[in-house]
């Protein structure tokens, strides 16, 4: 049932929201006074007030009884969410589509509030663009390639010492997101995405080396 706020009672907001689902940019959104509430979940309307947007959004609270009586609504998340998914190269897509598509799944997650979840999904993603780039220097090594542990692959095949290097600390740290203790207490997500990110960064630096060194080889 929709109702006006200010016929609601006495609400207790923790916050308003400071961002835009829609444009994902921060705001100060305006209050349209307007709400909702179900199951002790108040839902509760504002607009962006950017010109480049001014769409309607719903926030969401979650509703938490004192001893003394009163409801205090803890702001949970704000919807429609626009996921925010992250460009690749044609470099890299060539080299490990499935990386590509693995990699926007785990975002997609994080963004979603799937915190726990969407660690072992960006080491997943890892994994493919690892072996997928090993996998184009020893085509012959394909099958037991796949079958190696992500470590021993980088540790025996990668030539390139910076991929070798960051690759290592991000396995490290996906490891992390996989296994019930932490090894490396203090790191965490934004840690795990950047060494990827670097690990992207050399495979693509190194494809474009090889290609143009076979676009231009010596002797001529």
């Amino acid at each position: 049932m929709q109702i006006n706020l200010q016929n609601v009672g006495m609400v207790d907001l923790d916050r308003q929201p400071d961002n835009c689902p829609v444009c994902l940019n921060g705001i100060h959104p305006i209050d349209t006074g307007q709400a909702g509430s179900c199951d002790g979940v108040l839902e509760r309307i504002f607009r962006c007030p950017r010109q480049e947007c001014g769409h309607f959004f719903v926030t969401r609270y979650q509703g938490r009884r004192h001893a003394n009586g009163l409801v205090e609504h803890n702001l949970a998340e704000s919807i429609p969410l626009t996921i925010r998914i992250s460009d690749h190269s044609p470099t890299i897509q060539a080299v490990s589509p499935d990386f590509v598509t693995i990699y926007g799944e785990a975002e997609r997650a994080e963004q979603s509030g799937f915190k726990l979840v969407c660690g072992p999904g960006y080491r997943k993603a890892l994994e493919f663009l690892i072996k997928d780039y090993v996998i184009r220097s020893h085509p012959a090594k394909s099958e037991e390639i796949k079958r190696l542990f992500l470590g021993k692959c980088i540790a025996d095949l990668v030539t390139d010492v910076k991929v070798k290097q960051v690759a290592a600390r991000a396995v490290w740290l996906g490891n992390d997101e996989t296994h019930y203790l932490r090894k490396w207490e203090g790191k965490d997500l934004t840690n795990l995405k950047a060494l990827i990110k670097l690990t992207v960064h050399w495979i693509e630096m190194d494809e474009l080396t090889q290609a143009a060194l076979r676009d231009m080889p010596e002797g001529k």
